[in-house]
């Protein structure tokens, strides 16, 4: 089940190619999102039966994304959030529920 919570409105081409890595270092660790001229990085930690994934909220994301060199990000955010939620659960926890919110995505299995 994924509860996406958000109403993405500016989205690009389906068509664009994008990745979402994890760079683990025991139970934290990083999620980038990349596609051509973005490059977006997150912390995320590992809990008990969830992984957290901090992404600045509604008010700071315009401000993260140019100080990331990713302007073209900045009325992204919900697409972005949702596609970094698909890969990590497609490729970490296929069973996960999956909530994204204002502080950021968990998914809990």
């Amino acid at each position: 089940m994924i509860d996406h919570c958000i109403n993405p409105t500016a989205m690009a081409s389906p068509l664009t190619n994008y990745s979402v890595e994890m760079e683990e270092s025991g139970l934290s660790g990083w999620v980038n999102y990349r596609e051509p001229f973005i490059s977006l990085r997150f912390a995320y930690e590992h809990f008990f039966k969830s992984v957290v994934i901090f992404v600045p909220g509604n008010d700071q994301w315009a401000f993260y994304c140019r100080g990331a060199k990713s302007r073209q990000a900045s009325d992204r955010r919900a697409e972005i959030m949702i596609r970094i939620a698909d890969e990590v659960r497609r490729q970490h926890a296929p069973q996960a529920a999956v909530k994204i919110s204002d502080f950021g995505i968990e998914l809990t299995y």
